[in-house]
């Protein structure tokens, strides 16, 4: 039945009556808002400048992480000098990486807006410092903020204002770079530190064996790879570290000094004991490679405990001192006689070979070969 009509108005309304609409999701286009790009403009000048600055920084960088001073006779002082000139060299190699991942940030026109008018080193050795501290733990970092260390004055510049801030924005620097950041080994860096401690504290019977006579006593052993090695008075690990270049694994090493015990166990020799001396042998070893205390004849005492320390076929090589063959002595005549009953081989050093030494003296030597 027809609608009947009996207000004119309200069907001007019903006309203009908004009615639910139902969409269909497939005829509906989806919009997608492209995701604003950084603008890259490069700076091409200031990339060049970056790249020539941290160019010209190596030659100090290598003066700083290896310093002539460090070649000098070993003392206190110098020591103390070398570790900061070497701290300087690691923070110089930094700041030189940070130069060379902003000139390729600018070079590709990405580089930070924070970042944009760093134009010289020294803007970056605040960053560099920062690092330092985050790295040590120290309570600088935190501080400088806390007491308004004149260093905060610098980093507001670049927005900074906490310690928080600081760190990000040297993650921020780092992540510019595109080779990563060389691993600095702290622990060979203490190592080294407390052989030199060891060296100008003139440790008792510590006298570093050369590099060349290492190298000898090793061709002398035939050391082999798989070989089982004891070195019985390892000092700073030097003979101990020898033998791992050439691929030794199984290196056993006893030590009684407490400073260069500890150098041993950063370097990642674990010292089975302290005096081998008052150890019950264990003949295992195929190789004993020694540098023996000489103060009060006490080479005799180690070479003769050592050599029992070896396994059937082993073989021993030592350093000792000149001048037993022809003493009086009694006990210096008896090794000589035992020496040669073992059939040992003997071989004559330079006689300057330990005026080499990190610790120089004049002492004349020769290795001695032995074969069970």
């Amino acid at each position: 039945m027809p609608k009947t009509i009996d207000n004119p108005a309200q069907l001007k309304l019903d006309l203009f009556e908004l009615q639910p609409v139902t969409a269909r999701a497939e005829n509906i286009p989806e919009i997608v808002h492209p995701r604003p790009q950084p603008l890259r403009i490069p700076n091409l000048k200031l990339a060049d400048k970056l790249d020539k600055l941290a160019a010209t920084m190596q030659k100090t960088i290598d003066a700083k992480l290896h310093p002539a001073i460090a070649n000098q006779n070993i003392t206190a002082r110098r020591s103390r000098i070398a570790a900061s000139m070497r701290e300087e060299g690691q923070q110089l190699a930094l700041i030189q990486r940070w130069l060379e991942g902003l000139a390729q940030a600018h070079r590709t026109g990405i580089c930070p807006a924070r970042f944009a008018k760093i134009d010289n080193r020294k803007q970056l050795e605040d960053f560099a410092t920062v690092h330092r501290w985050d790295r040590e733990d120290s309570k600088y970092l935190k501080d400088c903020f806390t007491y308004g260390y004149s260093i905060i004055e610098r980093l507001a510049q670049f927005g900074i204002k906490s310690s928080a801030e600081a760190i990000a924005t040297v993650e921020r620097l780092n992540e510019l770079c595109h080779s990563p950041a060389p691993e600095i080994d702290r622990s060979v860096e203490k190592a080294n530190e407390l052989r030199r401690r060891a060296i100008y504290t003139k440790v008792p019977d510590f006298f570093p064996t050369p590099p060349a006579i290492i190298d000898r006593m090793l061709r002398l052993a035939r050391i082999e790879p798989a070989h089982q090695v004891l070195e019985p008075s390892a000092g700073a690990g030097d003979i101990c570290l020898a033998l791992r270049q050439l691929g030794v694994e199984r290196i056993d090493c006893f030590e009684v000094n407490n400073v260069l015990r500890e150098a041993l166990t950063l370097l990642s020799f674990e010292a089975s004991g302290w005096d081998f001396l008052t150890t019950t042998p264990q003949p295992i070893y195929d190789r004993v490679v020694m540098n023996p205390p000489f103060s009060k004849d006490a080479h005799i005492d180690h070479v003769r405990a050592a050599y029992d320390w070896l396994a059937l076929g082993g073989e021993l090589v030592a350093v000792l001192p000149n001048g037993y063959r022809d003493s009086r002595i009694t006990q210096r005549r008896e090794f000589a006689d035992w020496l040669d009953s073992l059939g040992a081989n003997n071989y004559n050093n330079p006689a300057d070979a330990f005026t080499k030494s990190d610790r120089s003296t004049g002492v004349s030597t020769h290795l001695i070969h032995l074969k069970r």
